[in-house]
């Protein structure tokens, strides 16, 4: 028999869910439900009405309301003195549950009726309280009372948005940083309004992005119109005209930031400084989205590595890219355009590369780049809360606010006003440096061993891009900027007109003035204008016309020769402790005879001096040796086991044979059973100068081969062999230690470290369920004050569980995550599953996969872009995104799940890295997709949009804007795919009959054939695809390959597309899945062009027919 006050909750529930046209609860927030002040004191004297004394252990409805009001109470009545605790809700109340009866009200109402998760602290314990304030949002009233610093905390967490994402941090992460500078409320820090605040800032920027709100004057005007509804996801309560003006002016404050960064994006690269991070000048580069490399040589594959690099020295990589091959003229479509990170060389410039198999294929320096740091003023404007970098040595700014970072023994010699009364203000050191502030419109001297001339408040930009231009050493180089013969001032910017009145100086002599000694050697160069200002100077070396360097092998590896061709003599010394060196005269060079003492160094560095006038130039040089020689990144000999921790900074050095060409071919097999059938090959060519192939940049192939496995334990064999030189081997495992588990005494011991490494890992311990939880960090034990690499579990483990010991940032040493049950059993018989926290603790990895608790949950979320499933995953993500994603079994569920891992696609907005990773880390080849997943995906996005009031045309903006940036990242998917997929089924390749194609793509093939006629073709299964095609009612292909070597890359992409379109499976030609997805990858990357072009067609032609 229900009691009367059942009844009466689950009569009020029933129609607070009606008004919202609802039958039950859909896993979103509490807050998202937007109950009115009408509903908020109906409930409220409900349950004043029922008292302490309804029988909430049995009433699952009276729990779902207490809920409810706690949540919304929070969000309408929380005030900034009430501390954190429940005393005030019991006022309100007037009745007081006990802390026992308290965990199963919260738990049945919040999990149990709601489908919500409980958040924990950090010990592991569940946090009852902070969970129902999590659910009702941010406390309104103290928003209104904290002035306008919550405005601030916004527009400083939106103005680096973009910034910090591309730093690797998470919002989360984000606005804690920014917290630490804004004294807001103690109720702001709390980990549940961080989160609630970081999820307000990544809604916001949503909002921007998908309804293009940077395109018109009047953001929430055209919101209101296109999705009268959006602020009904935000944590505020919206029957408060004060709550509508808040959202109102953040929206308007996104949507200005976004323009701003759209302005400054227009800039190929800047430079910042950041008070926040003081030690360091950052670097920000704007790619556009093609860019175009001359190659040096024809590489393999048109699927690139691209990066960032100082000098020679990679500093930030930017992710793959697929090009298109026109000769040696390489057109690359960029995943990730924009790049920001830390200088660590700023006097080097900075440069674009292009790499395929560890090998730099291709390069661009962007001319201009070096900051003269200590040699000339820096000037800096201020750019939101930080510092760009404006000019160097004589400058001119718009700007009447000016930071100036001076060189030593600088001084001020004249300040002329223009307007008003500038002040001179000192500030603390910056980079190592005296730094003042200009404030106001003035014009000043600064003579610093040089003359410069600083205006503020000036109308036109100073900075005329102005570098110096010469012949290379090519080899590094101290001072980083060495020429042969004498430098040219070369200009970017300026009026041509300014480039007359100026002058080239070096060593403080006009070229032609004085004689060679007084040109050679390291030398200040400098540019002035007709006034004597410096408006460029820097620090060079110069060498004589005709210099060059030839490196010839000797007859072992120790032994080895450089060659010093030049046209005037020169002083040359090599100083190191492990090479003899002995001088020998030749006709037209000198040879430096080379005799290592052990093992060869991994470089020598050769002094040039021209002058005795000067200081010696000196040059960084490889060993001149044979064969292949490996080194880590301290230089020392590469040992033979190494982990994935170890591959950054090492690298192998191929060197030729004396006096001819030598060919190296490095291999990557993965180790057990597929060994002999799985690997990349990469073939080489050296002939004069080394070739140095980085183990860091074939990492995505090591981890495309481990994927093959379901072991997170997997080693990959690396292979480097010669005709003639024997085989060097190497072997990569995943992890740099081993954590021993001591169950008896609760310790975890470090073992099996590398030593390459110099530190112990940082073991973190996080809870499997909830990974909104921030990982509780694991203290070493020390002796004498040092680490020991053995470490203590806490006591409270057994609480809660169950429980994953993992490295706590992607900096710190991997090792093998430790699973610890804590309180945790497997579950006796199958539990149902509504949630992804019910399914990780209902998972019994010894149950089959049929009946993995995690299938009902990713059916639901499949249709429902709003279930909680999907917060679960994205806070996995970030927080636990640079472990590899086979570490957690939630992962490998979604991507067996085709039409939830359809959803994820758009969830995760077509991440470029999201969307890389599933391929990379899983076996998985998105041109296989059955494209029937995507479009039901899409369906259901746009359903769920229109259910929210969206209007139509702004779900055809916002669908179209997903699927250009799918097509951007993956080629097969752009163009006319992508127009099919966003409703255009009157598609080009559609309507073109096939013998008209067949025309078109014999000419293709000859291209194909000609671009790749040096290249070893991969052949896996060729002879099967052409079986198969043959075998087709309609074949596209009617004329023969000639070669059967060719067979492979010419019908993969009719076969991909029948599989896309559901008319073939993966098993019609290929018996082991993982093995041949692998295959295929290196089939597609071969030549995107040849593939992207006729998948197209293909998939486009079948699906035509449906």
């Amino acid at each position: 028999m229900v009691d009367a006050s059942s009844l009466q909750y689950s009569l009020w529930l029933e129609k607070f869910m009606q008004r919202r046209f609802m039958r039950q609860p859909d896993q979103r927030p509490l807050y998202a439900y937007q109950c009115n002040r009408d509903e908020y004191f109906e409930l409220l004297n409900l349950l004043k009405r029922q008292g302490a004394n309804a029988s909430y252990d049995e009433n699952r409805a009276a729990c779902a309301a207490f809920v409810l009001f706690c949540a919304e109470w929070y969000r309408r009545d929380y005030q900034q003195n009430f501390g954190w605790s429940w005393d005030q809700i019991w006022q309100r109340l007037g009745y007081e549950l006990l802390p026992n009866a308290r965990a199963t009200v919260v738990s049945k109402g919040l999990e149990g009726y709601w489908k919500r998760p409980l958040h924990r602290y950090d010990s592991g314990t569940r946090n009852f309280l902070g969970s129902l304030f999590s659910e009702g949002g941010l406390p309104f009233q103290v928003l209104r009372q904290g002035d306008n610093r919550f405005q601030t905390l916004f527009e400083r967490t939106l103005a680096q948005y973009d910034e910090a994402r591309l730093l690797g941090y998470d919002t989360f992460k984000h606005v804690e940083q920014q917290l630490e500078r804004i004294n807001l409320p103690a109720v702001f820090s709390e980990a549940v309004s961080v989160q609630l605040i970081a999820e307000m800032t990544d809604q916001l920027v949503a909002l921007v992005r998908e309804y293009r709100l940077t395109d018109t004057n009047d953001p929430v005007g055209h919101l209101d119109t296109n999705n009268p509804r959006w602020r009904e996801q935000f944590p505020l309560p919206l029957d408060d005209t004060t709550g509508n003006r808040l959202l109102n002016h953040l929206l308007n404050r996104a949507t200005s930031e976004t323009k701003k960064r759209k302005r400054d994006d227009s800039a190929l690269w800047q430079h910042l400084w950041r008070p926040s991070q003081p030690e360091h000048l950052w670097f920000k580069v704007n790619l556009p989205k093609q860019i175009s490399f001359r190659l040096e040589t024809q590489p393999s594959t048109t699927r690139f590595e691209l990066a960032i690099v100082e000098g020679e020295q990679s500093i930030k990589a930017i992710g793959p890219g697929y090009a298109a091959l026109d000769d040696l003229v390489a057109r690359i479509q960029l995943r990730n355009p924009k790049v920001i990170g830390p200088r660590q060389s700023s006097h080097l410039p900075l440069g674009l590369v292009a790499m395929a198999g560890g090998i730099v294929i291709a390069s661009s320096q962007l001319t201009g780049s070096d900051v003269a740091l200590g040699e000339v003023p820096l000037g800096f404007e201020r750019e939101g809360d930080d510092w760009q970098l404006c000019g160097q040595a004589s400058l001119d700014t718009a700007s009447e606010e000016l930071l100036l970072a001076l060189p030593a023994g600088s001084v001020i010699e004249d300040l002329e006003v223009v307007e008003g009364q500038p002040e001179i203000i000192p500030m603390p050191e910056m980079l190592g440096l005296v730094a003042v502030r200009i404030c106001g419109k003035a014009e000043l001297k600064l003579n610093a061993d040089e003359s410069y001339r600083i205006r503020t408040g000036h109308g036109s930009s100073g900075d005329p891009g102005l570098a110096l231009a010469g012949e290379s050493v090519g080899w590094a180089t101290q001072p980083a900027l060495s020429f042969i013969g004498l430098p040219k001032p070369s200009w970017k910017n300026s009026d041509p007109r300014a480039q007359y009145d100026t002058r080239l100086l070096i060593g403080g002599h006009e070229p032609g003035s004085v004689g060679a000694e007084d040109m050679l050697g390291v030398r200040y160069v400098t540019v002035r204008n007709r006034q004597g200002d410096s408006l460029l100077r820097r620090k060079a070396g110069i060498l004589p016309t005709g210099f060059r360097l030839q490196l010839r092998p000797g007859d072992t590896a120790g032994q080895g020769s450089v060659l010093v061709f030049s046209s005037r003599r020169v002083l040359l010394d090599i100083q190191t402790d492990t090479v003899t060196t002995r001088q020998i005269r030749h006709d037209d060079h000198t040879e430096l005879r080379l005799t290592a003492n052990s093992l060869p160094p991994v470089e020598l560095r050769l002094t040039v001096t021209p002058s005795l006038l000067a200081d010696p130039i000196e040059i960084t040089l490889p060993f001149p040796g044979t064969g292949c020689l490996g080194f880590d990144k301290k230089g020392d000999k590469l040992q033979s086991v190494l982990s994935f921790d170890d591959l950054l900074g090492s690298r192998l050095l191929l060197f030729a044979k004396p006096q001819a060409a030598t060919w190296f071919v490095l291999e990557l097999t993965l180790s057990g059973s597929l060994a002999r059938h799985v690997y990349c090959r990469w073939s080489y060519q050296v002939i004069n100068k080394p070739v140095e192939i980085s183990l860091y940049n074939l990492r995505e192939q090591i981890i495309d081969l481990m994927s093959l496995s379901g072991d997170i334990d997997q080693t990959v064999e690396l292979r480097i062999s010669s005709p003639g030189v024997g085989d060097k081997i190497y072997r990569i495992r995943q992890h740099s230690a081993e954590l021993v588990l001591d169950r008896n005494r609760g310790l975890l011991a470090t073992s099996g470290l590398n030593k390459i490494n110099d530190a112990f890992p940082e073991p973190a311990l996080m809870l499997l369920h909830d990974p909104h939880q921030r990982a509780r960090l694991l203290v070493s034990r020390t002796s004498q004050g040092t680490d020991v690499g053995t470490y203590e579990l806490p006591a409270t483990l057994d609480r809660d569980g169950p429980w994953l010991v993992v490295p706590s940032t992607s900096d710190s040493l991997s090792f093998r995550p430790i699973f610890l049950p804590g309180n945790w059993q497997a579950p006796a018989t199958t539990r149902p599953s509504s949630s992804l926290q019910s399914a990780v603790l209902n998972f019994d990895p010894t149950a089959s996969a049929s009946s993995s608790p995690f299938i009902p949950v990713l059916n639901a979320m499949a249709e429902n872009p709003l279930h909680s499933g999907w917060q679960f995953l994205r806070a996995l993500y970030d927080q636990y995104g640079y472990l590899p994603l086979a570490t957690f079994e939630v992962w490998k569920a979604l991507v067996h799940h085709p039409q939830a891992l359809a959803m994820s696609l758009f969830k995760f907005e077509m991440d470029p890295k999201f969307l890389g990773r599933i391929e990379t880390e899983f076996p998985i080849l998105w041109e296989l997709f059955p494209i029937a997943h995507i479009q039901q995906a899409l369906r259901a996005f746009s359903v769920f949009l229109a259910e929210n009031g969206v209007r139509p045309e702004a779900i055809d903006e916002i669908s179209n804007r997903y699927l250009e940036q799918l097509g951007a990242t993956l080629p097969s998917y752009g163009g006319n795919v992508q127009a099919y997929l966003g409703g255009d089924l009157s598609s080009s390749h559609m309507n073109v009959p096939y013998e008209a194609f067949k025309a078109v793509l014999h000419s293709w093939h000859q291209e194909l054939i000609r671009v790749h006629s040096e290249d070893q073709w991969p052949e896996f299964y060729g002879s099967e695809l052409k079986q198969w095609q043959r075998s087709q009612q309609e074949a596209v292909i009617d004329f023969d390959t000639t070669m059967s070597f060719r067979n492979a890359v010419v019908y993969m992409p009719m076969f991909a597309a029948a599989v896309a379109s559901g008319d073939a499976e993966l098993g019609d030609i290929f018996s082991e899945d993982r093995k041949s997805v692998f295959f295929l990858r290196q089939v597609r990357d071969f030549d995107s062009n040849w593939f992207t072009s006729v998948y197209q067609y293909c998939l486009l032609k079948r699906l035509a027919r449906y």
